[in-house]
C-alpha cells in the first residue's frame, strides 16, 4: 500500500489513505524503535499507543493538534508512557488486563528499569485510565475496535480499513519469544492474520507491515524452534540464531529470548 512521509524532527509520520478514514503511523526514532497511531477521520481522531519520550511528545502533540479534528479517545495496550504528559482530557481506554500490567505486571517492572537506564528524557508517566474495555466490539467516536483480550494486553482489530494491532511483529528483527509454546501461540496468531487477509499489519516496535510479512515471521519463528532443539545451551542457540539472521535487530531481544528457551 503506497504511503507518504512527514519529517517531524526526531520522528517521521507515515499516512496511509484508506478513502474514509487516514492512518498516521508516527515512527519515534527512539532508543526503542517505539511506533504509535492516529486514526482521522472526516470529523474524529482516535490514539492508539504513545511515545515514551520527552524529546517525541511535543512533536506528537502539535501534529495530532494539528489535524485539526476531535480527539474521540486514547487507547493503550502495551505503551502507555507519555500518555498521562500530553493531550490530557481525553477520554482514555485500556483493559483490565493492561490496567494490571501497568501497576503490578510487565509495564510497571519495565517502567521501573527504564527510569534509571534511560534517564530524564524518558517519560514515566503513565496515565489515568477513564475507560475500561470489557466488550469485544467497542465503539470509540466513530471508529469500530473487534478487541482480542490477552492476560496483559490487548490486539485490535480495525474493521473499517482491514487492519489489525499487535504488539510485536517485526518482519526482519528479533522478538521476546518466550520459549516453545509462545512460539506456538504466535504462529496461530499470526495465521489467523493470514487467514483473514489484514491489508497491513500495526505493532509497536516496527513499521507497518504486510501479509507477506506475517508469513516471514511465521517461517522465523518455526527456525527459532528448530535451533532450539539442536543447540546445547543459550549461547550456541543466540550464535545460531546470529549467523541464520546475521541482518536482524534487536538483539537484546534474542538474549531475552534465548533466556527462556534456556531456563
Amino acid at each position: 500500500m503506497e504511503s507518504k512521509k512527514v519529517n517531524l524532527g526526531k520522528g517521521v509520520i507515515e499516512i496511509y489513505d484508506f478513502g474514509d478514514m487516514k492512518l498516521h503511523a508516527y515512527q519515534t526514532k527512539d532508543l526503542m524503535e517505539d511506533e504509535c497511531f492516529v486514526l482521522e477521520n472526516d470529523t474524529d481522531i482516535l490514539l492508539i499507543e504513545f511515545p515514551a519520550f520527552r524529546s517525541n511528545l511535543g512533536e506528537f502533540e502539535k501534529y495530532v493538534k494539528g489535524l485539526q479534528k476531535k480527539i474521540v479517545g486514547k487507547v493503550f495496550s502495551d505503551h502507555p508512557n507519555g500518555g498521562g504528559s500530553i493531550l490530557t482530557g481525553v477520554p482514555t481506554f485500556a483493559s483490565e488486563g493492561t490496567i494490571k500490567s501497568m501497576t503490578e505486571g510487565t509495564i510497571r517492572h519495565l517502567n521501573d528499569g527504564f527510569i534509571p537506564t534511560f534517564g530524564e528524557d524518558f517519560d514515566e508517566k503513565l496515565p489515568e485510565i477513564t475507560n475500561v474495555l470489557t466488550e469485544n466490539k467497542v465503539t470509540i467516536g466513530s471508529f469500530v475496535l473487534n478487541i482480542t483480550y490477552h492476560e496483559e494486553n490487548i490486539e485490535i482489530e480495525f474493521p473499517q480499513i482491514h487492519v489489525m494491532y499487535t504488539h510485536m511483529l517485526g518482519h526482519d528483527c528479533h522478538s521476546i519469544v518466550a520459549g516453545i509454546e509462545h512460539a506456538d501461540a504466535m504462529v496461530e496468531q499470526f495465521n489467523q492474520y493470514i487467514e483473514r487477509g489484514y491489508k497491513l499489519v500495526l505493532s509497536s516496535h516496527h513499521t507497518p507491515e504486510t501479509i507477506q510479512d506475517v508469513k516471514i515471521k511465521i517461517a522465523y519463528l518455526e527456525d527459532l524452534k528448530e535451533l532450539a532443539k539442536t543447540s546445547k545451551n543459550a549461547e550456541e542457540f543466540k550464535e545460531k540464531v546470529r549467523q541464520r539472521y546475521p541482518n536482524y535487530s534487536g538483539l537484546n531481544y534474542l538474549a531475552m529470548t534465548a533466556g527462556y528457551f534456556f531456563r
